[in-house]
């Protein structure tokens, strides 16, 4: 069991790594050297941790502030860039509701200002809970947000908890989603009680909508894409094509791949190819869950 999991960590941090090598530009690779790849592969304790801090510094390129939201323009991506985001990596936990009530305000034009979250109703003294495992950058009052907590999640997305009775957490802590964040308030600039609640990449804030099902508190996709400024969940239009190296390397390892057509199913896949669906999921490090999108592909050995 323990040789298993060991394999699994490590598994993890290889696809993690040739994921970024794959879908990120050359400035904003991680340059990590043969060396040090190596002595991460023999650090058994705390291998897990280390990926998911190799993955945040690729992306923000080591920027931690415990006291502003926003970074410094130079960590922004290139307008051509395209960014896919797990939003629920393998062995983190279950993405989790902050607080279930009812939607005050959504995000966008607000009185002729840009509201930058969703506000969603609760009573003075509610639990608010973290959305996704990550670790905490900001826990203070911060301007009109009263109390805040912000936290840096595993896959690089960052969300707020704003307008708080109390805070619960430290800056640095590492929190799981589902844990207690603070209670829920009307501090800052608030008319009543309720959770201001944002999403943000890069400092920038975008709708969280676009993710969350707000009636049934669930994801409404596994996956989310950052192209031109731009958040949308998982399209076609915006998936990465192989490389010509990559397309030889599928083709020399004798996989084929299979374009997603309406009705597919990884069940009818399988059948179609002779395998598993677990041997599918295996060869993409994918979950049987995943939603599967029509002109994505899917490679099967």
């Amino acid at each position: 069991m323990k040789i298993r999991f060991i394999a699994l960590i490590i598994s993890l941090f290889i696809s993690t790594f040739s994921f970024a090598q794959q879908i990120l530009p050359d400035t904003i690779q991680p340059k990590i050297q043969a060396s040090e790849m190596d002595s991460l592969l023999n650090t058994i304790e705390g291998i897990h941790e280390d990926s998911i801090q190799s993955l945040n510094a690729l992306l923000y390129k080591n920027s931690w502030s415990s006291s502003q939201i926003k970074y410094p323009e130079n960590t922004l991506p290139n307008k051509n860039d395209t960014i896919a985001l797990a939003l629920v990596l393998p062995g983190n936990h279950p993405f989790f509701m902050p607080i279930h009530g009812i939607i005050l305000s959504k995000f966008g034009i607000r009185h002729g200002r840009m509201h930058t979250g969703t506000d969603i109703r609760l009573n003075s003294g509610d639990t608010v809970r973290c959305a996704f495992d990550g670790k905490v950058r900001l826990a203070k009052r911060f301007s009109g947000y009263g109390n805040l907590v912000l936290v840096r999640h595993n896959n690089g997305l960052e969300t707020i908890y704003a307008h708080l009775k109390a805070i619960k957490v430290k800056v640095n802590d590492s929190i799981k989603a589902g844990d207690l964040i603070g209670l829920g308030g009307r501090t800052g600039r608030a008319t009543c009680n309720h959770l201001h609640f944002e999403t943000r990449l890069f400092g920038q804030a975008f709708d969280s909508n676009k993710y969350i099902d707000y009636d049934t508190f669930t994801l409404k996709a596994d996956q989310i894409f950052y192209a031109n400024k731009r958040f949308e969940i998982a399209k076609p239009d915006l998936i990465k094509k192989p490389s010509p190296a990559d397309a030889e390397l599928l083709a020399f390892s004798g996989a084929k791949k299979h374009v997603i057509r309406k009705g597919d199913t990884l069940a009818v896949i399988a059948r179609k190819y002779h395998t598993s669906v677990k041997k599918i999921c295996n060869t993409n490090h994918i979950t049987a869950q995943k939603t599967l999108r029509v002109g994505s592909s899917l490679r099967i050995n």
